[in-house]
């Protein structure tokens, strides 16, 4: 469908002050960054949303059973204030599970946009509807993928897994230019830069409307704080000129807590913004912190491919560093918790776990495609480096973190679960199937960015077999289009997952309609899960 901005900013708005007096319109909008909701339970919900321009912020909510909001079932008062950014948090408590409620807050004489929500279901559960998502940069595309998200008939809840802001300041790529000027203008770097980020982003209609739909299970990756982060650093991280990482890291989480529609952090566990959430008994879905509790520091092709006394590069030797047994992205204590809830899913008799993933899981080293290095440029060199056939960006993810994978294999060998991985980050769409040694392990879809850039435009692919390549030469890689813009839609029954690729045509153009790419199903099997079949 046709999306016109305009129209969904008015209508946005429109749920907010059409019941109030005309000098309450007038005024600036209280609710400017709308409403959301989160931490689904079978009994609670958490709501969120922000005031602005209250000398005295303060007001009420309201949570029913009807869009009308006319049963209300859970009411209650707030207050918010600056060492906050005036964003807002309540528990609506007291719910019904499986039910669908909507929701509102009231303060300084305005009404916030109506918000949907679901709770979770307890016992008897035969289906569940899922849009896995990530990678939304502000400046380089709109947020039409968010709003086909929002109109979504059937929805239970939205996995965000990573990337929901990016750090960047002007575009960092050659011959892209940014479509939106971002706020600020420069790297985020301090608190106040994070918090008008995520301000920025969430003032978008089609963002808010998305937010309105449906709860959301989030989880960070690494662009919330800094490309390429870990536990003591990033690759986007310069002291020099941006100071103490520490203090970078602290203000980059706290604004995340604040303006996401999550927990705040347990003090003796600030990073613990790992998951496991029960949808009756038909799936857990599990989601680990990847980045800040255990991450070690990712290899690089500059700095840890070594050369062999006679100048050729020693690939058996970085195949080893790969593999160390003592390399970490989510470390023991998680792994072992990860476990217990795969066992613990088993026991009560579900057929599905769900494991959300920040960084795609399967293997995979970049094909050879040194044939289509463009003559000169920027990308000659990479495509070149290409022919060591090595993992290469992807040593963020999994595949630079061998041996860890192989350690959570093992926990889905030994629950007995049929895993299905929902991963994204890469800027790619993936259909995979996971293998260690002994097999087929879990299967996997990986979403692709939001907005864009593709990693294909990025590193102008676009006139390449790269992703048909990709896939021939790497055994967990069914399908992979390096160009793809847009979400994952999961549905989930007590006998198959299905997924369906939605793309985006267009995202930088101001309107653009949306499509199914791509559907892969695979069924529960006695021992594990079946290959995925696909279509188009």
């Amino acid at each position: 469908m046709t999306m016109d901005r305009r129209r969904v900013v008015g209508s946005g708005l429109a749920l907010g002050v059409a019941a109030l007096a005309p000098e309450a319109r007038a005024r600036e909008p209280v609710f400017r960054h709308g409403v959301a909701s989160g931490e689904p339970a079978p009994d609670r919900m958490l709501l969120w949303t922000r005031v602005t321009g209250l000398d005295q912020p303060t007001g009420r909510w309201r949570i029913a059973t009807d869009p009308g909001l006319r049963d209300v079932v859970g009411q209650g008062a707030f207050a918010t204030g600056a060492e906050r950014d005036f964003t807002v948090k309540v528990e609506a408590s007291g719910l019904k599970p499986a039910t669908d409620y909507w929701y509102q807050f009231e303060a300084g004489g305005q009404r916030s946009p109506i918000g949907r929500t679901r709770t979770l279901p307890v016992g008897r559960t035969d289906h569940l509807d899922i849009a896995l998502a990530c990678c939304a940069m502000y400046g380089m595309a709109y947020f039409h993928a968010y709003r086909a998200i929002a109109e979504r008939q059937n929805l239970d809840a939205v996995l965000f897994i990573g990337d929901y802001i990016y750090e960047y300041g002007a575009s960092t790529y050659p011959g892209l230019a940014a479509v939106r000027q971002v706020d600020p203008p420069r790297d985020t770097v301090t608190l106040d830069d994070y918090r008008r980020r995520l301000a920025q982003a969430r003032a978008d209609a089609d963002l808010q409307a998305a937010h309105q739909r449906a709860p959301w299970i989030c989880a960070w990756d690494d662009h919330e704080i800094a490309n390429d982060d870990w536990m003591h650093g990033a690759q986007h991280h310069d002291p020099a000129k941006d100071g103490d990482w520490e203090a970078r890291k602290a203000a980059a989480v706290r604004a995340y807590y604040e303006w996401m529609p999550i927990r705040d952090p347990d003090p003796a566990d600030p990073y613990g913004i790992q998951r496991s959430v029960a949808f009756g008994d038909l799936a857990t879905l599990i989601v680990p912190e990847t980045r800040l509790k255990a991450r070690e520091e990712q290899l690089t092709l500059a700095k840890d491919l070594d050369r062999l006394p006679d100048g050729r590069p020693d690939l058996d030797g970085f195949r080893r560093k790969i593999a160390d047994p003592a390399r970490r992205m989510v470390g023991q204590r998680q792994i072992d918790w990860l476990a217990g809830e795969m066992k613990a899913s088993v026991a009560a008799g579900q057929p599905w776990v769900l494991l959300g993933s920040a960084t795609v899981m399967a293997d995979y080293v970049y094909p050879d495609m040194s044939r289509w290095a463009p003559a000169s440029g920027p990308m000659k060199g990479f495509f070149e480096l290409t022919k060591l056939e090595l993992p290469m960006l992807n040593l963020d993810g999994w595949s630079g973190y061998a041996a860890e994978r192989q350690r959570i294999y093992d926990a889905i060998r030994a629950s007995g679960a049929r895993t299905v991985v929902l991963s994204g980050d890469s800027h790619m769409a993936f259909v995979n199937e996971l293998h260690d040694d002994r097999g087929r392990v879990a299967v996997e879809v990986s979403t692709s960015t939001l907005t864009g850039p593709s990693l294909g435009v990025v590193l102008e692919m676009k006139d390449t077999p790269f992703g048909q390549r990709l896939a021939e030469r790497n055994r967990d890689v069914l399908w992979c289009d390096p160009l793809a813009v847009g979400f994952v839609l999961v549905h989930l029954t007590r006998e198959a997952v299905e997924t369906s690729f939605i793309a985006v045509a267009d995202s930088r153009a101001p309107t653009s309609s949306t499509f199914v790419q791509r559907r892969a199903r695979a069924v529960a099997e006695r021992d594990g899960v079946s290959a995925w079949t696909q279509s188009t």
